[in-house]
């Protein structure tokens, strides 16, 4: 009679395995408890060492030999705190299909051992703060066990060896590298050579040829300290070429396969097993923290987007540069282009009323909002005039860009603050520009057309309606006024997105070479479109996308029934001109009062908020973390107590300043 048999799968662990496993993960659990309950103030070492005893060291070492015999560390060795996907999409959603539905796991991989030991979402902090105690297992063991332990793992880390070579040298080839690297095979070249090199070292060191082992290993560090000066070119010819979301992650994913690689071969190709233990050491802490380590998805996404930012705010501030002002005729010249702007935002509101004097249904009605903002948006940036809300978001990149070739941190602040000077200058003479236009310009045009109307152009009702929506008691005007500064924020972005793929995409070129263009259009004249593209386009697209931001704001306020609208301060200014006008200038010096605290609110909040949400990009692309921030603050304080008047008009003898410390401009 047949008996069922159980067959025990091979990527079963032993017995003794599943021993260590539990011991481990009780003494963590142990461990977790001290930690979490120990006195206010009291040592950490003291708290581990209280757990760390003469006893549990043979308990320990006994488990984690037990462990590194048995457990398949390939996969940990060769991927972890590495993204595995094809693209930043691919990778990302790799990520979320593994939270909703967590992935098999093979029992013996390195990796799932772990998070059985480790299997609390709070011991990732632990186990940081006990490697700084404890950082090296080289105590726990003796000579002959730290080469028994080198030649357990030497087969798994060779084969790692080999495939993170095969993938730097598929992900270097890339269509994607190729193009940006302007098809410069000498830059794509040391890809494929480093694995030539790691091949021949391999087969040396299979073969114990000692001789050959030294120069390879030479040769290999020369072929990878190339591979990323090439990435380096790559990166920095992307200020001219432009750059992609998948050309960052695998540029970033080449940089962490490199660095694996480094980090690998000392131990493969090892003369001193104390120095190769160290190293193997490290590289288990590494897969542990980076294993432990929660929000794994928050964090790629982070990464990747900030290194997109940098390149997307670098067009930004190039624009930025445009709207400081730090002599007295670049002073002059924003308040002469901000009149300007004010200009034409006055023929903008006057076209509103007449919108809003038409009574259309609320989209149809949004729509035209949108298209009267776009179409003036656009206007103002032909002619070359400028609107002080639309300039914080080019600004803020070029503030945080001030810091670039600047290292030591006293010297950062100052120079910051010195930039925040001139940004506060040009700001306030832009709105100064703005606002002292757009009032009496709009009541110009509407006197004009009253004269020229056989019934009034704006009653008493509508008046008051202008006037309420900017006063600060009668709706949640800071609000209001926020959410236009986030417009205008995501109207830079989207700018900056648009230069960079521009030169990304090379749509200039390809316009100038289009079939149908050629047929109907000169050389020249295709050249001056493609050009135009390739400067404009940025700016045309946030200007059209902000003006329907603007404009569509308050529809989607009324059918959501959300607190949901928009107040720009030029705007404002002029339906304030509207107001006055429609009640016959019979107001109240407390209306007037209201009025214009009103318009200095959302003047304050659509700078501050589109302001600083792009200095918080800009300045997270270049390293500069929220903790910073008071450093700066206090900094900027100092640097306004010394020079007040710097943050409202030009310095003196500007010229000389600039000749002696370029790095100001």
């Amino acid at each position: 009679m047949p008996t069922d048999i159980k067959v025990t799968p091979p990527t079963e662990l032993s017995e003794e395995a599943a021993n260590s496993i539990i011991r481990l993960s009780g003494f963590f659990k142990k461990l977790r408890f001290v930690l979490n309950s120990r006195q206010k103030g009291q040592e950490e070492t003291i708290a581990l060492t209280s757990i760390v005893s003469a006893a549990d060291i043979p308990e320990l070492k006994k488990a984690l030999l037990t462990i590194f015999k048995e457990a398949d560390f390939s996969q940990a060795i060769s991927s972890t705190g590495i993204p595995m996907g094809s693209s930043f999409a691919d990778e990302t959603i790799r990520i979320i299909k593994g939270k909703i539905l967590p992935y098999l796991d093979n029992p013996k991989d390195a990796c799932t051992i772990v998070h059985e030991i480790f299997n609390d979402s709070s011991d990732h902090d632990k186990i940081v703060r006990l490697l700084q105690h404890y950082n090296n297992l080289e105590a726990l063991f003796t000579e002959e066990e730290k080469k028994e332990i080198l030649t357990t793992f030497l087969t798994q880390i060779t084969n790692a060896v080999h495939v993170i070579s095969y993938r730097i040298a598929a992900l270097g080839m890339d269509e994607d590298v190729y193009t940006r690297a302007g098809k410069d095979d000498a830059l794509i070249t040391p890809f494929m050579e480093q694995n030539h090199e790691v091949t021949e070292l391999l087969n040396n060191i299979e073969k114990g040829n000692t001789e050959k082992i030294s120069e390879d290993l030479a040769q290999t560090k020369i072929m990878i300290a190339q591979c990323l000066q090439n990435i380096a070119l790559i990166d920095k010819g992307a200020e001219v070429n432009g750059t992609s979301l998948r050309q960052t992650y695998i540029l970033r994913k080449l940089e962490l396969l490199i660095a694996r690689l480094t980090s690998l071969l000392p131990i493969i190709s090892y003369d001193d097993a104390n120095k190769a233990f160290d190293e193997l050491s490290a590289l288990l802490r590494h897969i542990v923290i980076a294993e432990t380590k929660p929000q794994k998805l928050r964090d790629f996404i982070s990464r990747n987007m900030n290194l997109i930012a940098f390149r997307i705010t670098e067009n930004k501030r190039k624009t930025g540069e445009h709207y400081i002002a730090s002599t007295n005729a670049e002073y002059r010249d924003l308040f002469i282009s901000a009149c300007g702007g004010g200009f034409i935002v006055s023929f903008m509101v006057i076209i509103k009323l007449y919108v809003h004097g038409m009574h259309l249904p609320m989209l149809w009605e949004s729509l035209l909002y949108s298209i009267n903002y776009a179409t003036g948006f656009v206007v103002v940036q032909m002619l070359g005039f400028s609107i002080a809300t639309k300039q914080p978001a080019m600004t803020a990149a070029f503030l945080a860009a001030s810091l670039d070739d600047i290292k030591d941190d006293a010297s950062r602040y100052h120079h910051l603050a010195a930039t925040v000077a001139k940004v506060s200058r040009s700001q306030l003479v832009s709105f100064a520009g703005n606002l002292l236009v757009v009032f009496p310009c709009t009541l110009l045009w509407i006197l004009a057309l009253t004269h020229m109307s056989t019934k009034p152009v704006i009653d008493s009702a509508v008046a008051n309606e202008f006037l309420e929506g900017i006063h600060p008691l009668a709706c949640p005007l800071f609000w209001y006024a926020s959410i236009a500064g986030a417009f205008l924020f995501l109207a830079g972005i989207i700018s900056g997105f648009g230069d960079n793929k521009v030169v990304v995409s090379k749509i200039g070129l390809r316009l100038e070479a289009h079939p149908f263009l050629k047929k109907r259009m000169s050389a020249e004249r295709r050249r001056k479109l493609s050009s135009y593209i390739e400067k404009n386009l940025g700016p045309l697209l946030g200007n059209i996308a902000v003006g329907f931001m603007l404009g569509m704001a308050g529809f989607f306020g009324k059918i959501t029934g959300l607190p949901f609208d928009i107040r720009h301060v030029t705007f404002s200014t002029g339906n304030m001109a509207l107001g006055f006008y429609g009640l016959n200038f019979h107001v109240t010096a407390s209306l007037v009062a209201a009025s214009l605290t009103g318009i200095f609110i959302i003047g304050v909040f659509n700078f501050v908020v589109s302001f600083f949400l792009a200095l918080q990009v800009a300045a997270r692309s270049r390293g500069l973390r929220l903790s910073d921030y008071p450093k700066v603050a206090a900094a900027i304080w100092v640097y306004f107590k010394n020079h007040p008047a710097h943050f409202f008009f030009p310095e003196r003898k500007v010229k000389e300043v600039i000749t002696t410390e370029p790095e100001l401009n």
